[in-house]
C-alpha cells in the first residue's frame, strides 16, 4: 500500500495529508503516562520548575512578546447566527488518554442522548486548548510526540474554508520552558493538523454572535496579569455593549482555592470583571478551567439581575485523572461586593464514591514506579545494614516471633536507632525525606483542622520503620548479615532490597491513599501515582440566539486499542479506535445561560 506524504506539521497545506511514508502506528501507540515519580522525571521537572519561577520573577516574557508581537482580537464569528466551540484542558500526556480526547474532538459530529433523545453535536468551529497542553514539561520533543502527533492524527486535515480555528492559554507546564514551545506552537499561524491556529499573544479575545465574548487569559506562574494584557482586555472592552455576556478561560480553577482561604488568584481575576467587564455594563456569566485533571460545576445566581453563574473545571484531556471527593460544597466567594454562595453539581467525573475507590489502587505502587521503588529498596538495604552494623540483629534473634513481642522489638528498634551514629543519620534522612514529602493541603479536606507536615512526616516514617523492624525480625531468625560466608550475605542483601522496594512501595502507596483519604494530605501525589488514563472529559459548547448551551462530554474509558486507517481525506483520522470504542456521554446538564 503507497502512503502519501502529506505536509510537516505547521505548514501550510493545498491537499490533505496522509499518512507518512515511514508510519509506524507501535510507534505513535506506545507512548505512556506521564511517571511522575520517575527520578529523572521529579529531577528534570523540579529544575525546570524552580528556573521557570526564578525567570517569572524577574523576566516576565509577556513583556518582551507584547513588544514584539501585536494583540489581536477576533471577530470572524460574530455575525454567525450560531456557533459551535470545543475546550479541552490538560492534554498532551500518555497516547490513550489524549488520543481517545482528541479523536472525539475530531469527528464531524458527537451523537448523545439527553433526556432520552440522541442529539447531533457538531464539531466545534473553535477549538479552546485551556492549559498545560503537554507534559511532564514543555520541550519540542515532548510536544511532537504528545500532543502534535495525536492531534495531527486525529484530524490530519479539514475542507477548505471549514477549518476550525485553535486557541490556547498556557498552564504551568507550559510555563516551564518560557513559553517558548508555547509560543511556536500557538502563535505563529501554525497548523495543528486540521485545526489552524491565529492568536499572536499567550491571551487573546473572541467577538462571538448575539453578544457574547470569549476571553483567555494568562496569569503566567506568579498568579498576575501583566499591564500589557490589561491595556489589552481594556481595549477589547471599548467593542461591548451593556448586557453583553463573557466567557472567561482560565488556567487554574481560583474558586476552589479561594473557598479554602488561598484568594489571591482570584482577586487577580476578579480585577477583570470589576474593573473591565463591569465597566461595560457587561457580564462574566461563565468561567472555565483546567489544571485540576477532572469535571466539576458549580452555579450561582446574580443577586442584582437574576442571571445564573457557573465555574467549571474540566481538565479531563489527558492527564492523570483528579479525585473529586474533597471538593467544597457550597462555597463562598466575594464578588463585585457581594458574597455569592455557588453549589456543587452532584454528578461529576469521576464522582466521589470512584474518586475514593481509586485510592486503593495505590497499594500497587511499586509495580507502577520501578525505578522509585528501587530507591526505595536501596534505602531500606542501606539502613539495614546500619541497624545490624550496631548489633539489633544480634539482639533481635533472642525475641521469638510473637505478636506480643512487637512493642518490645519496635522499642528495641527505637534505642538501636539513636544510639548509633549512621543508624541515626540513615533515620534522621528518613524523616527528612517524608517531612519535606508531606503536603497538607487544606483544599483537599475542606472542614477539617489543618494537619501539620510534621505529623505527616513522622506518620509516614512510623509505616516504614514498622514495615522495616517486622523485616529485620524475621530476617534475624533466618540469616546473618556479616556472616564469614558471603552466600549469607547477599542473601540478606538481596532479601532486604527486595522487600524494600516492594514491601516499602506499598507502605508508600498506602501512606498516599491513607493521608488523603483521612488528613487531605497529597490532593495531586495521591492521584498522579495512579497514572489514571480513564475518566476523561471535554466541553462542547453552542452559542446562538438563544444563549450559551454548554454540553459536558465524559468518557468512562479510554480506547486502548487501535488500528491504522489507510484511507486519507478530510475529516479522516489516521488511527481508529478498535476495541471498546469511544462515545461520550453526557455527564450533567446540558448546562444553559439564556439571552436576556
Amino acid at each position: 500500500m503507497e502512503k502519501n506524504k502529506g505536509p510537516a506539521p505547521g505548514h501550510k497545506r493545498d491537499g490533505c495529508p496522509g499518512l507518512p511514508p515511514d508510519f509506524d502506528l507501535a510507534d505513535y501507540t506506545r507512548t505512556p503516562m506521564t511517571d511522575w515519580f520517575s527520578p529523572k522525571v521529579l529531577l528534570a521537572t523540579g529544575v525546570r520548575s524552580l528556573l521557570s519561577k526564578l525567570f517569572a520573577a524577574y523576566a516576565d516574557r509577556r513583556a518582551t512578546i507584547a513588544a514584539l508581537r501585536p494583540a489581536k482580537s477576533f471577530d470572524d464569528w460574530k455575525d454567525r447566527d450560531h456557533v459551535w466551540v470545543d475546550y479541552v484542558a490538560d492534554l498532551g500526556d500518555g497516547w490513550n488518554s489524549t488520543y481517545s480526547v482528541a479523536w472525539c474532538l475530531a469527528q464531524p459530529n458527537q451523537v448523545v442522548e439527553i433526556d432520552s433523545k440522541k442529539e447531533d453535536l457538531p464539531r466545534g468551529d473553535i477549538l479552546i486548548m485551556g492549559g498545560d497542553q503537554v507534559y511532564p514539561y514543555a520541550s519540542a520533543e515532548e510536544y511532537k510526540k504528545r500532543l502534535v502527533r495525536p492531534y495531527q492524527a486525529a484530524l490530519p486535515c479539514t475542507p477548505p474554508g471549514e477549518h476550525p480555528a485553535l486557541f490556547a492559554i498556557p498552564g504551568n507546564h507550559d510555563w516551564y520552558d518560557g513559553l517558548q514551545g508555547f509560543m511556536r506552537r500557538f502563535c505563529q499561524g501554525a497548523w495543528l493538523g486540521g485545526w489552524k491556529t491565529k492568536q499572536t499573544r499567550p491571551y487573546w479575545s473572541i467577538q462571538l454572535p448575539h453578544g457574547w465574548w470569549l476571553w483567555g487569559v494568562d496569569t503566567q506562574l506568579v498568579d498576575y496579569i501583566d499591564q500589557a494584557q490589561v491595556e489589552f482586555f481594556r481595549k477589547t472592552a471599548a467593542g461591548m455593549q451593556a448586557g453583553d455576556r463573557v466567557i472567561l478561560c482560565v488556567a487554574q480553577p481560583s474558586w476552589i482555592f479561594a473557598a479554602a482561604g488561598d484568594a489571591k488568584l482570584h482577586r487577580n481575576l476578579a480585577f477583570l470583571e470589576n474593573e473591565i467587564i463591569a465597566d461595560r455594563k457587561a457580564l462574566l456569566v461563565t468561567t472555565l478551567s483546567g489544571d485540576l485533571h477532572h469535571f466539576a460545576h458549580y452555579k450561582t445566581k446574580n443577586d442584582v439581575n437574576g442571571i445564573t453563574r457557573h465555574k467549571i473545571t474540566c481538565g479531563g484531556g489527558g492527564a492523570f485523572t483528579h479525585g473529586t471527593h474533597h471538593l467544597p460544597n457550597p462555597i463562598k466567594l466575594d464578588e463585585q461586593g457581594q458574597t455569592r454562595t455557588y453549589t456543587r453539581d452532584e454528578k461529576q467525573l469521576p464522582d466521589a464514591s470512584e474518586s475514593k475507590r481509586l485510592l486503593w489502587k495505590n497499594s500497587l505502587f511499586p509495580f507502577r514506579h520501578l525505578a522509585f521503588a528501587g530507591i526505595l529498596g536501596g534505602f531500606y538495604l542501606a539502613f539495614a545494614l546500619a541497624l545490624a552494623n550496631g548489633g539489633l540483629l544480634g539482639k533481635l534473634v533472642s525475641i521469638p516471633l510473637e505478636v506480643g513481642n512487637l512493642a518490645q522489638v519496635f522499642w528495641m528498634y527505637i534505642k538501636g536507632t539513636f544510639s548509633h551514629l549512621w543508624a541515626f543519620l540513615f533515620f534522621a534522612l528518613m524523616f527528612g525525606g517524608t517531612y519535606f514529602f508531606a503536603q497538607p493541603d487544606w483544599r483537599s479536606k475542606p472542614g477539617l483542622k489543618r494537619v501539620p507536615k510534621f505529623w505527616g512526616g513522622l506518620a509516614h516514617s512510623a509505616m516504614h520503620s514498622l514495615f522495616l523492624v517486622l523485616l529485620l525480625w524475621a530476617l534475624s531468625h533466618w540469616v546473618e548479615p556479616f556472616a564469614p560466608d558471603w552466600p549469607s550475605a547477599m542473601k540478606f542483601s538481596l532479601t532486604v532490597f527486595i522487600a524494600g522496594a516492594v514491601g516499602g512501595g506499598v507502605v508508600f502507596g498506602i501512606y498516599l491513599s491513607l493521608s488523603n483519604l483521612l488528613a487531605g494530605f497529597h490532593r495531586t501525589e495521591a492521584f498522579s501515582a495512579l497514572r489514571g488514563a480513564n475518566n476523561k472529559s471535554f466541553l462542547r459548547m453552542k452559542i446562538s440566539k438563544q444563549g450559551l448551551v454548554i454540553y459536558p462530554l465524559g468518557l468512562k474509558e479510554s480506547e486502548r486499542i487501535w488500528k491504522e486507517n489507510p484511507d486519507s481525506g478530510e475529516n479522516k483520522s489516521w488511527i481508529s479506535p478498535d476495541g471498546k470504542g469511544l462515545s461520550p456521554y453526557l455527564i450533567c446538564g446540558p448546562i444553559e445561560v439564556k439571552n436576556l
